[in-house]
């Protein structure tokens, strides 16, 4: 019997799992309050038919996966009944602890987050193959069934489940995540104000400048949402690499190097971890440190 899925936001992540899951076998409903987007996941053939809202994806739908902005996702597991319905609910948020709070009147609701994403959103830009090896998390303190059967959609969309408490989730994806983007707009905006004193700026940048910027073109208004809500841990990231690179100049300005060369060893250390040959020394389970 074909099971249906529900995606309640059909943009990047939404538009992905619909194609993947829709590839798969699955019978895909979407919602959107962007007609524009529906229409188009409705011509790639990512979604069978369209809900006219939450309430009523969640009657039509076996699983449903909440694929919102942060607040609009609190919202939708806070405040939608009709979420009590189907099988399984998880979202996909890059923020976990408010929204596992928010959905945990829910028995069957899994906050996850899937590490892959782009710089740029929307429906045009969702991919099949998004999740293809990449690390999904996990709530562990979700329900054994609810979790048991995201943990195999989750492989179905091609990814692997790795399970993470919101707390730590959070703690850690400040570091990995948020702090890349908050760097690529700073820097950006460094490059930005340079240029306007001096438009050669632009002429002697090279592809290094480039893939650092990457990040930049992301969306404004969504990473608004995910810096307030994990404001706390960023500003403690962002608070130890000004550190670092104050150390840095301070030792610069004595005309030193050793302080900044110094970062290239623990660098490459990280670099080599991320590499495909690292894959299989970071597979979980993990060695969590004790505090």
């Amino acid at each position: 019997m074909t099971r249906t899925l529900g995606i309640a936001g059909v943009g990047l992540i939404g538009g992905s799992i619909a194609l993947r899951a829709r590839a798969a076998g699955w019978t895909t409903v979407g919602y959107d309050r962007d007609g524009a987007a529906l229409a188009a996941a409705r011509e790639a053939g990512a979604i069978d038919a369209v809900a006219a809202g939450l309430a009523e994806l969640a009657t039509r739908s076996d699983v449903v996966a909440i694929a919102l902005p942060i607040g609009a996702t609190i919202a939708a597991v806070r405040d939608t009944r009709e979420l009590a319905r189907p099988e399984l609910v998880f979202d996909v948020a890059s923020v976990k602890a408010p929204i596992a709070a928010a959905g945990a009147h829910l028995p069957n609701f899994v906050a996850s987050h899937p590490l892959a994403g782009r710089e740029i959103g929307g429906f045009a830009a969702a991919d099949a193959a998004l999740f293809e090896g990449r690390t999904w998390v996990v709530d562990p303190s979700a329900a054994p069934g609810p979790r048991a059967e995201l943990t195999a959609l989750i492989a179905a969309l091609g990814a692997r489940a790795v399970e993470i408490a919101p707390l730590d989730h959070d703690r850690v994806i400040a570091v990995t995540s948020h702090l890349p983007q908050a760097l690529a707009v700073a820097l950006g905006a460094r490059l930005a104000g340079a240029a306007a004193a001096d438009p050669r700026a632009y002429d002697l940048c090279g592809p290094g400048m480039a893939s650092m910027l990457r990040l930049a073109r992301s969306p404004a208004d969504l990473w608004a949402e995910i810096f307030s809500a994990n404001a706390a841990a960023i500003a403690t990231e962002l608070r130890a690499l000004a550190s670092s690179l104050a150390d840095a100049a301070t030792s610069l300005d004595q005309g030193e190097v050793g302080t900044l060369v110094s970062y290239f060893s623990a660098s490459g250390s990280a670099v080599s971890a991320l590499e495909p040959s690292g894959g299989p020394d970071r597979s979980p389970p993990y060695a969590v440190p004790t505090r």
